[in-house]
């Protein structure tokens, strides 16, 4: 019996010192100055060896930051595959030597329309297409559209691809604790704690990042803009000596005057000319006209490998760059199309944006190529390179996304709310503390001591998962001191009957306890199942709040019905005649 009584006191004195280990992160993390907590190499400098990594952090209502809620433009990610898809169809049918007539996307239907030149090449084309695009359906009139199962798919597939890019950019970021989830069916929580520049955060998240390669049309440019014979003020013409082309100032007003303009199997694109006077010195930007190929020739896809560069010579010299290198078969594509097309230009399209059309002098086999920075000033442009870098390397986007909602907490507003938040807690405590012992002395001291223990366990269990605080997590664990005080009020209580029963000490706490245990048992089960329901259907803060509900009424309860007896058995081993409640 004996034993058995130490190895719960062992017990308990264990529980202590593992919460102690498990808080020795936390401690050293608060320790460091607000400027180095979220410096990854101060923390891990400063913390011991033998202490786990893991630590608990403030969200991003207690220490500041940026909260962007971005959508999803999925509409946009199913137009770009039926493009893709209409592209394969036309390569499909030159390499069976089927002849059509067209071959297009109809856009307001999202759909490709096919027209072939005799009935017998459009029903071989029906017949192939049916097995060889399983995920497509024909329509009457000939039109092709996508599953619907498939396309909702398709839809979830991207969402999902973008998720993982902004963590993938997020993570290389070096970003601390970030939050990134799923909201609704198209939307994406990004909350950034620490970070104090949201314009940079949209920008970096929010590119697209979409890089082709594709053909320039120059026959097709001259004969387009030929017949656009009224242009408004502002738009000018140019030839580049290999195609014509239109300028502006006003990219918007451009790409007005291009719209619906672009001759079947072609697209009008933008890109940005830099302008400089007679001594270098870079000028106001001016937007000018690119006729492409609507056939996309090579995609981002097929990077292996993005890095900052600098020109080491010519008109250039000194001037960083973004060298990008393909994977094997992106290589083997590359080789082939500069081959094939030596002589001609190859644009390099960013986000729907020419950033450059050089001319291909010869084939090029190892798979490398560069892609130049519009900005003048150095600094500039070795910023935009290293952004480049980094979300070419995690990949690009599936489809463009905006913002739907931003929100920026203040580095000063959340340590304020901490400070208030602890205040409060404290205070609290203290007067919780005073009234329990005031008014059930020794067994009031005995309650405090399994207060102050229920407090430690809790931070020791958010700090062992790397939980994130918040101040509704503040909220939750003010609540849970609260319940675990009131299941000691409740063995007071029965512990008071039994002695003004007659019982002795020792029976009177064993007939306490057992009498008290059902009322506490079942108020801590119901309002764990309620923090449950919480934790599987709230989302942010409400999640906040019931991690550290439901960790606090786990704890409450085994300080509150076990650590409470094991004090109040010792103390009556070691001599105690009387219990003092």
């Amino acid at each position: 019996m004996e034993g058995r009584f130490f190895g719960r006191i062992g017990l308990v004195v264990a529980v202590v010192l593992v919460a102690i280990y498990f808080l020795v992160p936390t401690f050293v993390y608060f320790s460091l100055p607000p400027d180095q907590r979220n410096d990854k190499e101060a923390f891990e400098a400063a913390l011991p060896s033998w202490a786990p990594k893991k630590r608990m952090t403030l969200g991003l209502d207690l220490q500041g930051g940026v909260h962007l809620v971005m959508g999803v433009d999925v509409d946009k990610a199913v137009r770009d595959r039926i493009e893709r898809r209409a592209d394969e169809m036309r390569a499909w049918a030159d390499r069976e030597g089927l002849a059509y007539a067209s071959i297009e996307v109809d856009p307001s239907r999202d759909s490709v329309r096919t027209s072939f030149a005799s009935e017998q090449d459009a029903a071989a084309f029906r017949t192939a297409a049916e097995s060889y695009w399983g995920d497509m359906r024909r329509l009457a009139g000939d039109r092709w559209v996508f599953d619907p199962v498939f396309l909702e798919q398709f839809r979830e597939s991207a969402v999902d691809q973008a998720l993982r890019t902004i963590r993938d950019r997020v993570d290389r970021w070096g970003v601390t604790e970030p939050t990134i989830a799923k909201r609704g069916s198209d939307g994406i929580l990004v909350q950034l704690p620490g970070f104090t520049d949201p314009e940079r955060a949209k920008e970096l998240l929010g590119k697209t990042a979409q890089l082709e390669f594709r053909l320039t049309a120059e026959d097709e440019a001259n004969e387009a803009l030929s017949r656009i014979t009224d242009l408004p003020e502002g738009v000018t013409r140019g030839h580049d000596g290999y195609q014509a082309y239109l300028q502006s100032a006003d990219r918007k007003l451009l790409e007005k005057v291009l719209e619906g303009k672009a001759p079947e199997g072609t697209r009008f694109f933008i890109g940005r000319v830099e302008q400089r006077d007679a001594i270098g010195v870079a000028g106001p930007a001016v937007y000018r006209s690119y006729l492409l190929r609507s056939k996309v020739e090579l995609t981002g896809d097929k990077l292996t490998d993005a890095r900052v560069a600098v020109e080491q010579g010519g008109l250039g010299a000194g001037r960083p760059y973004v060298a990008i290198t393909f994977d094997k078969e992106g290589a083997r594509i590359f080789s082939e199309l500069t081959g094939a097309n030596v002589g001609r230009r190859l644009a390099i399209v960013l986000d729907d944006t020419v950033n450059s059309a050089p001319v291909i002098n010869s084939k090029i086999p190892d798979g490398n190529a560069q892609i130049t920075l519009g900005t003048a000033n150095y600094n500039q442009a070795l910023e935009e390179a290293n952004d480049l870098v980094l979300v070419l390397r995690s990949g690009a986007l599936p489809a463009p996304v905006s913002i739907f909602e931003e929100r920026t907490v203040g580095a000063s507003l959340g340590p304020e709310l901490v400070r208030s938040g602890s205040t409060a807690a404290i205070i609290g405590l203290v007067l919780v503390i005073a009234f329990m012992i005031a008014y059930y002395r020794r067994q009031g001291v005995i309650a405090s001591a399994a207060l102050l223990l229920n407090g430690l366990l809790i931070l020791a269990a958010l700090s062992s998962v790397g939980a994130t605080l918040t101040l509704p997590g503040i909220a939750g664990f003010v609540l849970t001191l609260g319940m675990a005080v009131d299941a000691n009020v409740l063995i007071s209580e029965r512990i008071r009957e039994e002695l003004r029963a007659g019982r002795a000490g020792k029976a009177a706490i064993r007939e306490g306890y057992r009498r008290a245990f059902t009322a506490i048992f079942d108020s801590n089960v119901t309002t764990l199942i309620a923090a449950f329901v919480l934790l599987q259907y709230g989302t942010g803060p409400v999640r906040g709040f019931a991690v550290t509900l439901s960790i606090g009424i786990i704890a409450s309860f085994f300080t509150a019905v076990y650590v409470t007896r094991v004090i109040n058995e010792f103390l009556l081993a070691r001599g105690a005649q009387t219990v003092s409640v």
